[in-house]
């Protein structure tokens, strides 16, 4: 079991994203492509958010990552950025991540 909350993912999140508006965090443990146990992070955008450069999202999967470390957790995180606004033909709703 996760050791984390969403609360503290959210907090690290609202600091790394800063300005890009996000709404909230939605969590899922699971197993990756490998099988290890993994946790699945989605940060919600507020509608319109603006677009992000590379180097927030990726902080933002540090971000992740340090809370996950911080905590003792030895889990893999891989962090999801969704914009609800965002529209996806029907053959990509496959890819995106479960909520």
């Amino acid at each position: 079991m996760l050791k984390v909350t969403s609360q503290e993912l959210e907090k690290a999140l609202r600091k790394a994203l800063g300005s890009f508006a996000l709404d909230h965090v939605e969590l899922r443990e699971g197993f990756d492509h490998d099988g290890e146990p993994a946790v699945f992070v989605t940060a919600v955008l507020k509608p319109n958010a603006r677009l992000m450069p590379g180097e927030i999202s990726t902080s933002a999967s540090v971000a992740v990552a340090d809370v996950l470390k911080r905590s003792g957790d030895e889990w893999l995180s891989y962090l999801y950025l969704r914009r609800p606004d965002d529209e996806r033909p029907t053959d990509e709703e496959a890819t995106l991540s479960p909520s």
